[in-house]
């Protein structure tokens, strides 16, 4: 229940992927295509055969491209478990090389001559093994009961990830009491494109499918064991949010949307043309909105919206999907609880502040920690600031123009600024190079003196911050007897000066409180190391994440959030006497959130239990039921726990 409460808890990202490298692994450009020769893929022809028994995959495929360099060979990339077995060019046989290193092909084209667009002919096979145990994460997976092959997975020979379009046709051939499900449209006895995108995702296995009609789409979820009073919910969901997405961006590349269950899958989310793909734990009746919203904005960004670069420019894709999501929340929901999702992204967006720049971090692995929070994140945040400094009207103006002029021309950073610049009627090369060029936030604090005057009150006073160079307008909210009041104020270098009028005596002044900056406090900071904390656990680095818990105890001793979470992580660890005592403490603490406290007390009754002291564990159960919280299913747990003590399989217990 430990590790079911923080998958379901924990500030983690619906985008995003197991974290695959450790936190001191040198972390290295992703697709790196600078020194390869130039070619534009017009049509890839596609025919594999899956073999489940021997989870096994043998491919045909057909390329028909154009060079668009003088140089004598191609690259595409396979995955390195696939190995090619012949390789022609009009019926010719083409010397190759294959490189593990980064799971490329090479093909010789230097006795070639070419009166129109060559077509390379390669024939290539091999185990996708479920059991190797690759720390990356899998993306393309045989097995005796299902398979999934991903575009990213490089299942077939690609030119990059996210370069280059291309038309495909594609024919699989797999059991006869498999469904097979792809992202391209029924043709014949096979699959073809009906315009050049990022084909290639397939899923197949003994599917059943729950069908969801939306205002703009036809929305499925094929599971192969959920039930259907899990994912109705589900498709619900997803079905109000591929309309407002539609509503807000224009149509997506596709009218449907699938979701599909994958076993086996590593990752929180992957998705294609009018496909998203999610692992079995990720179709729950407690699904992660946030996540989900953000996932299904990718059929916008960047499949209808493709960037120049994908990683200098990948903010424009991760950073606009989550930040989407935001506005869809903002839409649907209370401004109270739409004001959680937009503090669960200011978190996650701090998180690894000052290691790079947004721009920089678009060549990370997109699996890593960093990449999420500096271009998923932070990168969304990009966009709340700039909707804010320019107006929500020329923001909107700023979208519309977006959307008629970056469908089918792939947009830039720099194209991006240039567009911004122009509906705000002034240079915002400030912003762009202090957010997306530049790192580091402010940390702001103010004084201020409360004046009487003629008509209300005025509060007079300084805001600093710890940036030369800084520059935004920062919103203060006065609380007074009455509606609160809101003044925005230019903050410009260290120190500017504070002047709000309001009509009611302030009781007091916030800075920044429905956070629209990005910007550091000792609130957040704690929320910075928790979640980093939290992060790690999922990662099973139990003894790294308690001493990121440790740093919050530290800034704040009555954080119940952190004394719980360390507590959780000295239980994983076996460390029982530690774990009691860390969930005491949450129980001594400020009890925010509020679900600490029912969870503190079924906990240490399982400690209780594990140590052969029954009453005193029933007691805690008892203390857990009369909190009369039921989140994640406290009472449930707790009503069971009370009939039969709890019991630990496969763990040492030390301490």
């Amino acid at each position: 229940m430990n590790k079911l409460l923080k998958s379901v808890l924990c500030l983690s990202l619906l985008t995003g992927s197991l974290l695959a490298q450790s936190r001191t692994t040198p972390q290295q450009p992703q697709d790196d295509q600078s020194d390869r020769p130039k070619i534009d893929v017009d049509s890839y022809a596609i025919d594999v055969t899956l073999m489940p028994e021997e989870h096994r995959l043998a491919g045909k495929a057909d390329i028909r491209f154009k060079q668009l360099d003088r140089k004598t060979y191609a690259v595409f990339d396979l995955d390195r478990r696939l190995r090619v077995d012949k390789a022609t060019i009009g019926g010719a046989e083409a010397r190759f090389r294959q490189f593990d290193v980064d799971s490329t092909v090479e093909i010789d084209l230097a006795n070639q001559q070419f009166n129109s667009n060559p077509v390379l002919h390669i024939e290539y096979s091999g185990i996708l093994n479920p059991d190797e145990g690759r720390r990356e994460p899998v993306l393309a997976r045989v097995t005796e009961d299902s398979a999934f092959l991903l575009y990213e997975g490089k299942w077939f020979p690609t030119n990059g990830l996210y370069r280059d379009k291309a038309d495909m046709r594609l024919k699989v051939s797999a059991p006869s009491d498999w469904t097979l499900i792809t992202d391209l449209a029924k043709s014949g006895d096979g699959y073809s494109s009906a315009q050049p995108s990022y084909w290639g995702t397939v899923a197949a296995g003994k599917y059943t499918a729950t069908n969801q009609k939306s205002d703009k789409a036809d929305i499925s979820i094929h599971t192969l064991k959920a039930a259907n009073d899990v994912v109705a919910p589900m498709a619900e969901a997803v079905g109000k949010i591929f309309d407002y997405y539609s509503e807000k961006f224009g149509p997506p590349p596709s009218p449907t949307l699938r979701i599909i269950e994958v076993q086996g899958a590593n990752w929180n989310a992957q998705w294609s043309v009018g496909m998203l793909l999610l692992p079995s734990s990720g179709i729950r009746k407690d699904f992660d909105a946030d996540a989900l919203a953000s996932t299904v904005a990718h059929q916008w960004f960047p499949l209808k919206f493709p960037v120049k670069d994908p990683a200098a420019d990948a903010w424009l894709v991760d950073g606009m999907a989550q930040f989407a999501s935001l506005l869809y929340f903002e839409r649907t929901l209370a401004p109270v609880e739409a004001q959680t999702h937009i503090h669960t992204a200011l978190v996650k967006a701090l998180g690894y502040e000052g290691n790079t720049t947004v721009r920089q971090a678009g060549a990370l692995d997109k699996d890593t920690p960093e990449y999420h929070s500096l271009v998923q994140y932070k990168g969304a945040f990009v966009f709340r600031m700039l909707r804010w400094v320019i107006g929500d009207e020329n923001f909107d103006k700023l979208l519309a123009r977006f959307i008629q002029q970056f469908q089918t021309t792939p947009v830039s950073t720099e194209a991006f600024e240039k567009l911004a610049s122009e509906v705000a009627g002034g240079d915002l090369n400030y912003f762009f190079d202090q957010w997306i060029t530049g790192s580091g936030v402010p940390e702001l604090k103010a004084t201020w003196t409360i004046w009487r005057r003629r008509n209300g009150y005025s509060v007079d006073g300084q805001v600093k911050q710890d940036l030369d160079l800084f520059k935004m307008p920062v919103e203060f909210e006065a609380i007074t007897d009455g509606d609160p009041e809101y003044a925005r104020v230019e903050v410009v270098g260290e120190s500017s000066e504070l002047n709000m009028k309001t009509d009611r005596k302030p009781k007091s002044v916030l800075i920044d409180p429905r956070e629209k900056v990005l910007r550091m406090s000792s609130d957040l900071r704690v929320a910075v190391l928790i979640n980093r904390g939290e992060e790690l656990s999922n990662e099973g680095q139990y003894n790294a994440a308690i001493d990121e818990f440790q740093k919050a105890v530290d800034v704040d001793a009555h954080n119940s959030l952190a004394s719980f979470r360390m507590g959780e992580a000295l239980f994983e660890l076996g460390n029982v006497q530690s774990a009691a005592q860390q969930f005491q403490e949450a129980l001594n603490g400020d009890l925010k959130a509020k679900w600490v406290e029912v969870w503190s007390y079924i906990n240490r009754g399982k400690i209780f239990d594990i140590r052969g002291q029954r009453d005193r564990a029933v007691t805690e159960y008892q203390k857990a039921v009369n909190t009369g919280d039921d989140s994640y299913g406290a009472q449930g747990e707790a009503a069971k726990l009370l009939k039969e003590p709890f019991r630990r399989a496969g763990k040492t217990t030390i301490g």
